[in-house]
């Protein structure tokens, strides 16, 4: 089975361009967390993460469940008419009258809601704005993914976290100290951001300004099933642990899961822009009818990819047992457990993000909204009692739990319909399985020797097992590199369409 690799090597180029502003974004997130974990505390650190609880919950009621499908239907709008007009605005129209409803339910309720997250009536105000200009934001830097400019895409990314860790820094302390203060340092950095995604994109790829009842059609076809994917979201994600802690526990409990979870949340984006990327290619090669590239590419490329990220998250649970006391103050040593039982659900988070994209191109949504909500499911079911039991390393199991069903739901699907085997994809996490068992029965000198031991035997058995960086691959991965140097394309590093 031969590999387009032309096709392949603008994808590497494109993941590089999205690398550069991923990892300086997962450094800057890094000493965001610094700063706000030692400027605020653990309870008010709490107080935050409810805070920025609320604008996540509205992304997945009103913008998250179009943005596949925009990406999705604007690729294929762009690469027959160069522009992604018509399903821009078609997706605007869909939004406005959630959001007009959110407003109205925002006034009838602000009281509860000022008292449930501990602020003035004026702070939902803000809460509110800074949810308008986050979903701005994701929907400029979705028009950069939908055109595949992936370098200014990553660009976003970076500018984000950057301008963020500038203003939560200089900002005097007396001030910062105020959950609602960063809120603010939050929203000024999507409203300057938008800003220049505008100036960047021009005002023609947003013209005509014109409602196309097809496109909305098409794009409310598309992606009415990934309704039913954000209203188990309320429920399966960690929006559901943060309030359970906050009645069951304490806020502080609350801030050191939410420390947990920013950290493996950045450790994620890994996996999130693999994800990213891999929609609009797989977009234009199913609708090309390349089942061929697409089968190759799921065979070859994305053993070795899991294997990477498997060794990245062990190592991260390495150094992170000193370095995170050490970093954010002794006070969030209990957070560490926690943490390492969230990598162990990131391990199935890649999975799942390596071959959800092509679900979405197969047009699949309804599947993906079931396996979605299946995993809602496991998470609500189980959360409750490990959270009595086991506090906040209860909540993390949870996850893990409803995170590897969906990962598993989505390999079963994939490998009936291509018919390439992938079972041995899930022997690929055990390094981090392991990495995550050492941390939780050993500590000081025995944990760093079992751990490295551990994750090294394992890493080195998975390659005999799994056949890895055999010859026939290095050849293949030679040819590869060959057609990155050599393709005509290179343009697209640089965010710039060839045609």
């Amino acid at each position: 089975m031969q590999v387009d690799t032309n096709r392949l090597g603008q994808f590497v180029r494109n993941f590089l361009a999205v690398c550069a502003g991923s990892y300086g974004a997962l450094i800057l997130s890094f000493l965001i967390s610094i700063v706000l974990t030692r400027r605020l505390g653990a309870e008010m650190f709490g107080r935050l993460a409810l805070l920025l609880m609320a604008p996540q919950i509205l992304l997945l009621l009103i913008a998250n469940w179009t943005q596949v499908g925009f990406v999705r239907n604007g690729a294929q709008e762009f690469a027959d008419q160069g522009t992604v007009a018509r399903t821009f605005w078609a997706r605007v129209v869909i939004m406005v009258p959630l959001v007009s409803v959110t407003v109205l339910v925002f006034a009838a309720f602000r009281e509860p809601l000022s008292a449930y997250l501990s602020v003035p009536q004026w702070g939902l105000a803000l809460v509110f704005g800074h949810f308008l200009l986050v979903c701005v934001e994701n929907g400029l830097g979705a028009v950069f993914q939908a055109r595949q400019e992936m370098f200014r895409y990553g660009t976003v990314i970076f500018l984000e976290k950057a301008i963020a860790l500038i203003l939560v820094t200089v900002i005097p302390l007396p001030w910062i100290s105020q959950p609602l203060t960063v809120i603010a340092c939050y929203a000024a950095s999507a409203l300057i951001l938008s800003t220049w995604a505008v100036m960047v994109l021009g005002r023609d790829m947003f013209l005509p300004v014109a409602y196309d009842p097809s496109a909305a059609r098409t794009l409310l076809d598309f992606s009415l099933p990934l309704t039913l994917m954000s209203v188990a979201g309320l429920l399966g994600t960690n929006g559901i642990d943060l309030m359970l802690l906050k009645g069951i526990r304490s806020v502080s409990d609350v801030g050191l899961y939410a420390l947990a979870g920013q950290l493996a949340g950045a450790i994620q984006q890994v996996s999130i822009m693999f994800s990213t990327l891999l929609l609009p290619h797989f977009s234009i090669m199913v609708a090309g009818g390349q089942n061929e590239n697409v089968h190759a590419f799921v065979q070859r490329a994305l053993p070795y990819w899991f294997f990477g990220v498997s060794a990245l998250f062990s190592i991260a649970l390495v150094v992170a047992g000193p370095l995170m006391p050490f970093i954010f103050g002794e006070s969030f040593r209990p957070a560490y457990p926690a943490f390492a039982m969230l990598l162990m659900a990131s391990s199935a988070l890649a999975l799942y993000n390596s071959l959800d994209p092509l679900l979405a191109a197969w047009g699949k949504t309804w599947v993906l909204a079931k396996i979605f909500l299946g995993s809602a499911l496991v998470k609500l079911a189980l959360v409750f009692p490990m959270i009595h039991a086991w506090g906040i390393g209860g909540a993390a199991l949870s996850t893990v739990c409803a995170y590897w069903f969906s990962a598993l739901s989505v390999m079963i699907v994939v490998m009936r319909r291509t018919g390439v085997r992938l079972t041995s994809m899930v022997l690929l996490a055990s390094p981090v399985a392991v990495a995550c068992v050492t941390v939780l029965l050993l500590e000081g000198r025995d944990y760093y020797l079992f751990t490295v031991l551990g994750v090294a035997t394992t890493m080195f058995g998975l390659v005999n097992r799994m056949r890895l960086f055999q010859e026939a691959d290095r050849l293949w991965l030679r040819e590869l590199r060959i057609a990155i140097l050599r393709s005509p394309d290179a343009t697209l590093v640089q965010g710039r369409h060839p045609g």
